[in-house]
């Protein structure tokens, strides 16, 4: 399988484990960098998007106001583009970023939340991830691992979007879930490591086959 996957990169979203990388193009993905900042299209012909870690709070202002890229991500989403997006990239999903000051910026409006920055530390720690539906990383009852790293929470939550990963810390000890999926978009705090469940990465590219070959059927 060949599929486009485009991933942002830039000072809003610049934190990615390597490992996931190297997996997504060894099972096939060539992988086309953008910068939700500065670009204001998305890459042409892509079968998906990866939006990582990193301060979207720091460059919210810059990220609002390039509403035709916010647009094509909400577009894409609505369409059925397999969309993941963790921490930083999950914030990005949401409808708006409220700072530390109080002002809100406008997001991609993927999930119908809203986040807001606080001064001290929400959640840190090594976490591991077990999926209670089928997402475009995994099957039900999968398992992969990451961390956790964050100042910011939900805020405005729709109770229509229920949680789908069952999360334990290292030790075992359960946290609050997390994860949610709307469409073919998937967002949570975690940073999932690949290497810890290989299949994930396979996953996310089968399902961007999968996408690849319903937009070849629409045409």
């Amino acid at each position: 399988k060949r599929v486009r996957i485009g991933v942002a990169r830039d000072s809003a979203f610049c934190f990615y484990y390597q490992d996931n990388f190297d997996l997504l193009e060894q099972n096939g993905a060539e992988l086309v960098y953008f910068s939700p900042i500065s670009d204001r299209h998305l890459p042409p012909d892509i079968d998906g998007l990866y939006f990582g870690g990193g301060y979207p709070e720091l460059n919210a202002a810059q990220l609002a106001a390039n509403s035709s890229l916010r647009e094509e991500v909400k577009e894409n989403c609505l369409r059925g583009m397999p969309i993941y997006g963790e921490c930083g990239g999950f914030m990005y999903l949401c409808s708006h970023i409220e700072d530390r000051e109080g002002k809100q910026h406008a997001m991609a409006d993927c999930f119908p939340f809203s986040t807001k920055m606080f001064p001290r530390l929400k959640a840190l720690g090594y976490r591991e991830v077990a999926l209670s539906v089928d997402t475009i990383i995994g099957k039900s009852g999968q398992k992969i691992r990451g961390h956790e790293f964050h100042y910011s929470e939900l805020i405005k939550l729709s109770h229509e979007i229920k949680t789908i990963y069952q999360i334990s810390d290292r030790t075992g000890l359960n946290k609050p879930p997390d994860g949610y999926l709307v469409h073919r978009t998937l967002g949570s705090y975690n940073h999932l490591h690949f290497g810890s469940q290989p299949q994930a990465a396979r996953n996310l590219v089968n399902a961007c086959y999968v996408y690849q070959c319903e937009k070849e059927n629409r045409l």
